[in-house]
C-alpha cells in the first residue's frame, strides 16, 4: 500500500459557509425520503435569522439562550466577541477560570490538530455556593474550522447542553475562496458575518451529532464532558509543567511566535491548564471517562521502550514508543466499542513535515512570505499507514472487512445510539441490518472521498481504496 494513498483527504478550502456547513452535514438537494425508504434523512438546516428563531423558540433556559435569544442580543464580529459573550473573556487561568490548548484531539476538528494548529477550550467552573450562581461553561474552537462549541447546563432538568455557533467569512465571496492564509491564520477570528447556532438536537443523525461522544450509552443515559487524559501528565496538552508539554510547546512557538491566538497573547500559552480543565470535567460529574487514556501509565512505558532503542521519547518521535496500557484502549476504540482514543507517543507529528510547515508559517509571520501562499499547515502528519491509523485517521493496514467495518463504524452504528434515527438502520451487527439498508450503505461507502455523503465522513476517518473494497466485499457476502 502506497503511502499516498494512506493519506489524508485534500481539503476543500474553498467551499464557503451556508454551504460549507450544508455540505458537511449532509444536508443537499437530494430529496427527502418518508417511511421505510428513508434510508437518509437529511435534518432540515437553517441559518441565520431564520436559525437563531428556531433556537429561541425551544423551552430551554441556558447561558447560550441568555446569550443570542435576547431582544438585545449583541452582533458578534469574531471569536473575543463570542468570548466576551460568554463570559470567557479573561485571559488569566485563575481559580475557576481559564484555558487549556492541546496538539492532538478526538474532536470534531482532531484531523486538524497538531501542537502548531492546537486545539484551545476556555471556560468556567460551575459553583453553586457562591451568592452570584457561577454556571458551568466550555467553548472549544480550532483554527481551520468555521464553527465554535459550546457546553453549558440547563437550568431546566440540570442536563449538560451542547451548541454549535457558525459562521460566515468575507473570504467566502473571493474568487479563490478560502484558502490557508484566511483559515488558518488570525484572520479566520475576525470580520464574521451571518451567525448560526444549533442545538445538538439540530445535529441530530449529522456527523456533527453532539450526542455519539457525549451521551455514549444512548438515551436516556446521562451526558457527560470528554476528556480522555483526564490525569496528569496530560500527555497531549501543552503543559509547562511536563517535559512533553514543554516539547509541544516549543514546537509551537517555532511557527507562531509570538502571534496572538484565539485572543491569547503569545507568551500567555505558556499557562494553558490542562488540570483547570479536569477540574471542570470532576466536579461537573464527568469525572468517570469511558476507557480513559492514562497518561501517567502510558507515558513512562513510551519512553522507556524507545530509549531502549536510542530513541528520547517525548521530545523526538523518530523512534516510536509502545505501550501496553495504550494497546488496551486502543482495542477497544478498533473494535467501535469506544470512541477513537488519543496516540501513545506525545507527538503526532512528522519530524519533517512540521519543520517544514513551522518555517513557512514563521515567514508569513515576518512578511516575507504572503498570506494568500501560505500552505496547508494542518498537513503535518506521518505518511505512513499503520501510524494514520493508530492516530485515528484511517484504519490499519490489511485488516479483513469485519475489522474495518467495526473500526470504521461501529462509533457511530450500533444498538447503544438513538433507534428513533435513520442512522441506526445499519448497524454493525449486520443480523439487525436490512438488505435494502445494506446496499444503501454500500453505495455510500463507494462515494469519493470529496462527496458530503460518503461512509465514513472524511472529518473522521479516511478509507483508501483497498479498504473500501475490502469493506465492500465483506458486506455484500
Amino acid at each position: 500500500m502506497s503511502s499516498t494513498a494512506a493519506s489524508a483527504p485534500p481539503r476543500n478550502l474553498r467551499t464557503a459557509l451556508p454551504l460549507a456547513l450544508l455540505l458537511l452535514l449532509g444536508c443537499g438537494d437530494e430529496e427527502q425520503r418518508a417511511g421505510d425508504d428513508a434510508l437518509l434523512d437529511k435534518p432540515e438546516l437553517r441559518t441565520g435569522e431564520e436559525q437563531r428563531e428556531r433556537l429561541c423558540s425551544r423551552p430551554e433556559s441556558d447561558l447560550v439562550i441568555d446569550a443570542f435569544c435576547g431582544d438585545d442580543a449583541p452582533p458578534l464580529s469574531g471569536l473575543m466577541d463570542l468570548r466576551q459573550v460568554m463570559g470567557l473573556g479573561d485571559n488569566d487561568n485563575g481559580i475557576n477560570q481559564g484555558y487549556a490548548a492541546t496538539a492532538n484531539s478526538t474532536s470534531l476538528s482532531h484531523r486538524g490538530v497538531s501542537a502548531i494548529n492546537p486545539r484551545i477550550i476556555f471556560f468556567r467552573l460551575e459553583n453553586e455556593d457562591v451568592e452570584d450562581n457561577v454556571e458551568l461553561i466550555a467553548l472549544a474552537y480550532t483554527r481551520g474550522e468555521q464553527f465554535a462549541e459550546l457546553v453549558v447546563r440547563s437550568r431546566i432538568d440540570g442536563e449538560l447542553q451542547f451548541y454549535l455557533v457558525a459562521f460566515t467569512l468575507p473570504c467566502e465571496e473571493s474568487t479563490a475562496g478560502c484558502l490557508p492564509g484566511d483559515l488558518l491564520t488570525e484572520a479566520v477570528e475576525q470580520d464574521w458575518g451571518e451567525i448560526s447556532v444549533y442545538a445538538e438536537e439540530d445535529l441530530l443523525n449529522t456527523p456533527l451529532d453532539c450526542r455519539v461522544c457525549h451521551q455514549p450509552d444512548g438515551p436516556g443515559s446521562e451526558k457527560l464532558l470528554r476528556m480522555q487524559e483526564f490525569r496528569p501528565p496530560w500527555n497531549h496538552w501543552l503543559w509547562q509543567h511536563s517535559v512533553g508539554g514543554r516539547s509541544l510547546i516549543d514546537d509551537y512557538y517555532a511557527a507562531k511566535g509570538d502571534e496572538t491566538f484565539a485572543g491569547i497573547p503569545g507568551p500567555d500559552i505558556l499557562t494553558s491548564q490542562p488540570g483547570l480543565l479536569s477540574a471542570l470535567v470532576f466536579f461537573a460529574g464527568s469525572d468517570e471517562q469511558p476507557n480513559e487514556y492514562r497518561s501517567d501509565l502510558i507515558e513512562p512505558e513510551v519512553r522507556q521502550s524507545a530509549n531502549s532503542q536510542g530513541g528520547n521519547q517525548p521530545a523526538d518521535n523518530s523512534v516510536p514508543g509502545e505501550s501496553e496500557t495504550w494497546e488496551l484502549i486502543y482495542e477497544q476504540a478498533k473494535r467501535g466499542r469506544a470512541i477513537t482514543v488519543p496516540y501513545h507517543d506525545v507527538k503526532i507529528t512528522d519530524a519533517d513535515k512540521l519543520a517544514t510547515m513551522s518555517e513557512a508559517y514563521a515567514a508569513y509571520r515576518e512578511g516575507t512570505l504572503p498570506r494568500e501562499d501560505l500552505p496547508d499547515i494542518r498537513e503535518v502528519y506521518p505518511d505512513d499507514p499503520e501510524l494514520l491509523a493508530r492516530i485515528g485517521y484511517t484504519t490499519e493496514p490489511d485488516m479483513d472487512g469485519e475489522a474495518i467495518m467495526l473500526q470504521a463504524c461501529g462509533q457511530c452504528h450500533n444498538e447503544d445510539m438513538d433507534q428513533t434515527l435513520s442512522r441506526s438502520r445499519f448497524d454493525v451487527d449486520l443480523t439487525r441490518v436490512e438488505p435494502m439498508v445494506l446496499e444503501r450503505a454500500i453505495s455510500r461507502i463507494t462515494l469519493p472521498i470529496d462527496d458530503p455523503d460518503v461512509m465514513p465522513p472524511a472529518r473522521f476517518r479516511h478509507l483508501d481504496a483497498a479498504s473500501r473494497d475490502r469493506l465492500v466485499e465483506f458486506l455484500r457476502r
